[in-house]
């Protein structure tokens, strides 16, 4: 996940792991852009206008799916 220019790197403990946000883009104001969430070895990504939105977004899908995946075992 390498790439250039000017990113923003978010980590939060939670009783899973350590999880890891990654935006990119979203310069100039309402322009594209990509949000990577991971936790473990699970890696979401999302695009959207909106950063908050778009870091929401992609938090809230990483930890559904993170839920879901403890229930199937």
């Amino acid at each position: 996940m390498t790439k250039p220019g000017k990113y923003e790197a978010l980590f939060f403990p939670t009783k899973d792991g350590l999880l890891k946000i990654h935006a990119y883009g979203f310069n100039p104001c309402g322009s594209w852009g990509e949000v990577f969430a991971t936790i473990g070895d699970q890696t979401i990504c999302v695009k959207g206008f909106n950063r908050h939105k778009t870091i929401v977004r992609a938090t809230k899908m990483i930890i559904s799916t993170t839920a879901n995946r403890k229930n199937e075992f």
